[in-house]
């Protein structure tokens, strides 16, 4: 039976990196098992290994190890109702990263999929810690460190933006088949999170839905997004074996925040898949929201055909 994916598991900081995968039924964004968890390829042992091996036995343990900081932190991972205000309901530290991501590097290939130097992460966090009038500008770091330190503020929050006690009502929710009564009725979830929690949530989904937007550059669609997005929103508990069986529909609940971000939080209408421009009205913010591209699909590998080599004259006139 095929085991866990190492390189997922190293990709959502919960164990040591892995050996980088190189079986090309995952591909450069680790799908299917960024999907699932589950390697595909059962003789990929170096890659694999029972969720028992992977992972370690207590959660404090692995909160522990998953921690980005090595030093004392008046910040970074606090409760997110201390870091915001009425006045300020977005965290500084994610504003930020935020503007520098938009204004250096939305349209960087990856984004969000290529890991930052860990150490720049690092230092990015720490220097704010010392100064909160840090200018990312004068750091001269990548964006992809910008990004990892993001999303590492947001993994070192003691409980998930989408709180653990609604999540299952987001799961079930995104089994609904119709899709006007399904994206109602996660608005309605939606509105049941906690203010601080709903306010960073919403700035964090409409800053990737304008990273969606240059998806054309930068290869990051939706979908591709919330590959990457969803376990540090979620924070899923790959403990328990469930989880992994539902990987899927925790994703598509991101994605669909994602492309229907003008929806969810600005009243506007739903975005049909079949239109590529999905509303040309813009959000209080940079960028319009359109429906993300689909990602691009390489045409399979051309086959050898057999070319007939032309009829000899017959010298004899015999046919």
């Amino acid at each position: 039976m095929p085991g866990v994916c190492l390189a997922f598991l190293a990709f959502l900081g919960l164990v040591e990196p892995a050996l980088p995968c190189t079986f090309l039924i995952c591909g450069p964004l680790l799908a299917p098992a960024m999907d699932s968890g589950v390697c595909q390829d059962p003789a990929a042992a170096l890659y694999t290994a029972s969720l028992p091996t992977a992972l370690p036995g207590n959660k404090k343990r692995l909160k522990d190890f998953n921690s980005r900081n090595i030093w004392e932190s008046d910040y970074f991972g606090k409760p997110l109702q201390s870091l915001v205000s009425a006045e300020k309901p977005v965290p500084l530290f994610v504003e930020k990263c935020v503007h520098f991501i938009e204004d250096t590097g939305l349209c960087t290939e990856g984004l969000y999929r290529v890991s930052g130097n860990k150490t720049d992460q690092d230092n990015i966090q720490r220097q704010f810690d010392q100064d909160r009038n840090l200018n990312l500008l004068s750091m001269s770091v990548t964006v992809n460190a910008v990004a990892g330190a993001l999303k590492g503020f947001l993994t070192e929050l003691p409980e998930p933006l989408v709180p653990h006690s609604l999540q299952p009502e987001l799961v079930e929710h995104s089994k609904i088949v119709d899709k006007e009564e399904r994206l109602n009725a996660l608005k309605d979830v939606l509105k049941k999170f906690p203010p601080s929690n709903y306010d960073v949530f919403k700035y964090i989904i409409s800053h990737l839905n304008r990273v969606s937007q240059k998806s054309k550059t930068n290869l990051m669609t939706a979908d591709n997004l919330s590959i990457c997005f969803w376990p540090t929103l979620m924070r899923p508990d790959f403990e328990n074996r469930e989880i992994i069986s539902t990987t899927k529909l925790h994703q598509s609940v991101i994605e669909t925040f994602i492309r229907q971000c003008q929806f969810f939080f600005y009243n506007g209408e739903i975005v049909e898949a079949s239109n590529s421009p999905a509303s040309s009205t813009p959000l209080p913010s940079t960028g319009q929201l359109v429906e993300p591209l689909v990602p691009l699909h390489l045409p399979p590998p051309l086959q050898p055909q057999l070319v007939q080599p032309p009829l000899q004259a017959d010298p004899l006139g015999i046919r």
